[in-house]
């Protein structure tokens, strides 16, 4: 019977160096260390939320895209050129026609925003109505050029990531590398929650008193750290049948163990009650995959309880954890959603019904890309309890607490009929190459499915940071199941034995 994730064995002396280590090419190297920097410093630079960081994250994309593209040696022999790999990747043409929608949607404005001392309104201006249009609004508030800074930093990473990395020992170091700035960053949040600080790095003073770690907006940093640890426990289950071979010692299994539950404690301290409840779906989910695959699993008796018993390991540390806290604010906040819930989800109901009411009246093209802020404001006019705070002021509305809303509001079906293709694509091809069979996977998928349900009930991915952070592992996974699936056609270099998973560690 087929073990229920496969590990592939060690060549004796293909891609090794004098030392025995393995190693990689300098251009890979480089697009390696490029990319993982890239990646990891978004969650510090506060969640990548301000125009500087996201010009910057630009920046960093672009040089990784110039690195992926330039020639290389393939891990064994010939293989295709890094352009040819790009034309064939679906997400880099839907992409493309993303960016080009939003660049049309900003050189054709319909609306420019204008503001005095005291307020803000829009005035309509001449364009061409049967082209998608946005608002002429300041880039360092929001505006289609500056989600299309978002957009191309993404788009430019996903590629270089997809046709750049050529070995699989670059995924593991980039997830290593995304692993350990999870950790240090949930280090950051807890010693910033026993400091009682009320700044970030406690120097900062954000916008939103409600931050943790370096998020402004706690639910933000739940999400993020949700993703950080489904990640981290992927890698603990991949590091721990590598140990069980005897491939490598327990030192790296047992390291992204701790940065799991590490990674759990602080989703429970940032008092984020969606981000929990998934954390225990997430947790549930997988437990209950492992439990399913246990009985086709060979060895003796012992071998088939060992995620139990790191199950219990880990638990017994995250409830020590969390009794040298004073968790009674998370159980408040629950506590305050079942004794009066209509009061709790009100606003954000008449917020949603509000903001489809705005996208039915532009179902085709939206309202522009970064614009909802601005176009909103007339809509909520028609639900006085959410337009009015208690004091009698106006409120003012930057989303619209569901992403999975907001987006289509923004960008209408045409735009978003590029995205829903490339998330399509890339669902099939997780369930073509059996994600469950694989032990990155089968979490790092659960994980990222968790993201768009919070999305559903909050802003989240208005994140940059959790938006990069969840669409590189989910790249990051597939590209790596690729690589050990030659018989799928797929694999971009040699060295491969059909019908196994490849026979290089790399």
């Amino acid at each position: 019977m087929a073990r229920p994730f496969p590990i592939p064995q060690p060549a004796p002396t293909a891609g090794r160096g004098a030392a025995g280590g393995l190693t990689l090419p300098p251009l890979e190297s480089a697009l390696v260390a490029v990319t993982s920097l890239h990646v990891c410093a978004l969650p510090w630079a506060l969640g990548d939320m301000h125009a500087w960081s996201q010009c910057a994250s630009l920046g960093a994309s672009l040089a990784g895209f110039i690195l992926a593209l330039l020639p290389r040696a393939a891990p064994a022999g010939p293989a295709e050129p890094p352009t040819a790999s790009l034309l064939r990747f679906p997400v880099f043409w839907c992409g493309l026609v993303l960016l080009a929608y939003v660049a049309v949607q900003g050189l054709n404005p319909a609306w420019r925003f204008e503001t005095d001392s005291r307020s803000w309104w829009l005035v309509p201006i001449g364009h061409v109505p049967w082209l998608p249009a946005g608002v002429e609004g300041p880039f360092a508030r929001s505006n289609p050029w500056r989600e299309l800074v978002v957009f191309g930093s993404l788009w430019l990473l996903l590629c270089s990531l997809w046709c750049g990395f050529r070995r699989r020992r670059s995924y593991r170091i980039l997830f290593g590398a995304l692993v350990a700035g999870g950790f240090l960053l949930a280090l950051l949040g807890f010693a910033e929650r026993l400091t009682e600080t009320r700044r970030i790095f406690w120097t900062y003073l954000p916008s939103n008193g409600s931050f943790a770690a370096s998020f402004i907006y706690r639910n933000h940093a739940g999400a993020y750290f949700n993703l950080v640890a489904a990640l981290s426990t992927g890698m603990a289950l991949w590091h721990l049948r590598r140990a069980r071979r005897r491939l490598e010692g327990q030192g790296a299994s047992v390291f992204y163990g701790f940065a799991a539950v590490w990674a759990g404690v602080m989703v429970l301290i940032t008092y984020s009650r969606t981000s929990v409840v998934l954390l225990l779906v997430f947790t549930v989910l997988l437990a209950a995959a492992l439990a399913l695959r246990l009985p086709g699993q060979k060895g003796p008796l012992r071998r088939r309880a060992e995620f139990a018993a790191l199950a219990v390991a880990l638990a017994s540390i995250l409830g020590i954890v969390l009794v040298s806290l004073n968790s009674e604010k998370l159980w408040h906040r629950f506590a305050e959603l079942a004794a009066d819930p209509s009061s709790s989800a009100r606003d954000r109901a008449l917020v949603r019904r509000a903001a489809g009411d705005l996208r039915r009246d532009r179902p085709l093209l939206g309202w522009g890309a970064g614009c909802f802020r601005y176009v909103f404001p007339p809509y909520a006019r028609r639900y006085p309890e959410i337009y009015y705070s208690e004091s009698g002021n106006l409120r003012y509305w930057e989303h619209a607490h569901d992403d999975l809303l907001e987006f289509p509001a923004e960008l209408g079906l045409a735009g978003m009929a590029p995205v829903a293709v490339a998330l399509a694509w890339g669902a099939a091809r997780l369930v073509r190459l059996r994600f469950w069979r694989h032990a990155v996977a089968l979490p790092a998928a659960l994980g990222c499915l968790m993201l768009p349900v919070h999305a559903w009930v909050d802003f989240v991915l208005q994140n940059p940071a959790v938006l990069v952070t969840w669409a590189v592992i989910l790249a990051g996974t597939l590209r790596w199941m690729e690589l050990e699936t030659p018989a799928s056609g797929l694999s971009s270099h040699r060295g491969s034995i059909r019908g196994r998973p490849s026979s290089s560690p790399a």
